[in-house]
């Protein structure tokens, strides 16, 4: 993770999901929630990385888990829940520790995710599940949706479109109509070229833009993909490619490389 970044992230300055009540918390995290039960056995113990103040870890508790949360800031909101303010690159925990590790809206703002998966991978028990879940970095139709997003607001504008300036935001799929169409192009490029090389694995990351407000990836420094975890997975070995997918939404088992977000279960094998 970028150091500035990493610094604001362990102080709490604005960079997470902040809520008012219990309420607001659980929808937030429901669907995330849904998904961890889903593959991870009942009552499992589980490392839910990256967890902020804790509020996941707190929902994952109420659905039986033994769940722990962690993260690189001050500590949990609710004291009940066990908490280890920790790195994700070095985890204080020993080798097959956890049924599951579930990380959320983490791996993009990793600077070595290679290393972060071994890491989440050493800590798990045999047969235990990497549960992965964020945006898709490189979902062709997101930079579609942005790309016609930019064309049709110029259109509506006589051809004027946004330029950069020095206080344009830095987002994944750019910010102006002219980054919008590169991004799309490179999406493109970038899925077929991973869709041909199953067992190459090529991270591509970002420099980050540090500057509040930190909305929209524009602080990922890792273009998370899901085809990058899958494809980690057949060349890690003991690790398997469970699912890589989101299963409540139409269509996504064929169409996960075109739709916005990461849902990869992997599988510790031995």
């Amino acid at each position: 993770m970028n150091q500035c970044l990493r610094d604001k992230y362990r102080h709490g300055q604005s960079v997470r999901a902040e809520f008012h009540n219990a309420h607001d918390a659980l929808a937030y995290y429901a669907r995330y929630v849904a998904f961890v039960n889903k593959y991870a056995a009942p009552g499992s113990r589980i490392l839910d990385a990256g967890c902020g103040e804790g509020w996941s870890t707190w929902a994952l508790r109420r659905h039986g888990h033994d769940a722990v949360g962690m993260d690189l800031g001050q500590g949990a909101r609710m004291t009940d829940v066990p908490y280890v303010v920790a790195d994700a690159l070095q985890l204080p925990f020993r080798d097959a520790s956890f049924d599951a590790v579930a990380v959320n809206e983490v791996m993009e703002h990793i600077q070595s995710p290679e290393a972060a998966l071994k890491e989440f991978m050493r800590v798990l028990r045999r047969c235990g599940r990497l549960i992965v879940v964020g945006p898709h970095l490189l979902s062709v139709g997101m930079a579609a949706k942005y790309a016609f997003q930019q064309t049709w607001w110029a259109i509506r504008n006589r051809g004027r479109w946004e330029r950069r300036g020095p206080d344009t935001p830095s987002h994944p799929y750019g910010n102006t109509l002219p980054e919008t169409w590169l991004c799309l192009a490179h999406c493109i490029r970038q899925n077929l070229e991973k869709a041909l090389s199953k067992q190459s694995v090529r991270f591509l990351m970002r420099e980050p833009d540090t500057r509040p407000p930190f909305v929209a990836d524009n602080d990922a420094c890792y273009l998370l993909d899901p085809a990058d975890l899958v494809n980690w997975a057949r060349t890690e070995p003991g690790t398997r490619a469970v699912r890589w997918w989101a299963e409540d939404r139409w269509g996504s088992r064929f169409l996960w490389r075109f739709t916005g977000g990461t849902w990869v279960v992997l599988e510790k094998s031995h």
